[in-house]
């Protein structure tokens, strides 16, 4: 993975990778599934460095990921929603954040360098997929994470329907796609019929 640091003058950009923990429709840790020689963690943590110097894992288990050489936050809220991940890094925060996590598998490496320079003031920048906009392929300023923290307060935990609030710029995978010369440009892991899938995927992306 390429280093963006300096071309991109990514100062002030924290990015956090949920690390999840035991999927319950896989009955294992995504974070620990093995491909391409890597724990898709191990993916998920390079592609996020290739843009930032100030990677966190985000997780309830603090202990599971350690190993990484990352540093690890637990999180703070003890209800199973990937937003206690999301609340728990905002104060580490002062400008731009960006999230993903371990069942989204980049594989197109200027993706994020893309969503960079797409950034608007006061806006997010998502991926739109298929099955809609991409919470954790997402770059989300300071002004806009309270949006977080307020739709947990009001027991609002579906994180598409908060997104769809915010004031946001929009990348489409088709044109993505089409930009990159390369589809997919992501894979999202969540079924064993993906992870065979994705190491169908071994030779495009070598």
């Amino acid at each position: 993975m390429k280093n963006f640091e300096l071309q991109y003058g990514t100062d002030g950009l924290v990015a956090g990778v949920l690390a999840g923990g035991l999927s319950r429709r896989l009955g294992i840790d995504k974070a620990l599934i093995r491909w391409n020689g890597k724990t898709l963690l191990e993916h998920s943590l390079d592609s996020a460095s290739g843009l930032s110097e100030d990677v966190y894992v985000l997780t309830k288990n603090r202990s599971a990921y350690e190993r990484f050489g990352y540093p690890v936050l637990t999180d703070v809220l003890s209800t199973a929603t990937p937003l206690s991940g999301i609340i728990t890094i905002i104060p580490f925060v002062d400008e731009w954040l960006l999230l993903t996590a371990c069942d989204i598998v980049i594989l197109a490496e200027d993706l994020l360098p893309a969503m960079w320079d797409c950034r608007s003031p006061g806006k997010a920048v998502v991926v739109r997929s298929q099955e809609g906009l991409q919470p954790f392929l997402g770059l989300y300023p300071a002004g806009l994470l309270p949006l977080w923290e307020q739709a947990y307060r009001n027991g609002n935990f579906k994180l598409q329907t908060i997104l769809a609030g915010m004031p946001k710029v929009i990348l489409e995978t088709g044109q993505l796609e089409k930009d990159f010369g390369l589809a997919p440009v992501f894979a999202n892991i969540n079924r064993m019929t993906d992870i065979k899938i994705l190491q169908g995927m071994r030779v495009m992306c070598e």
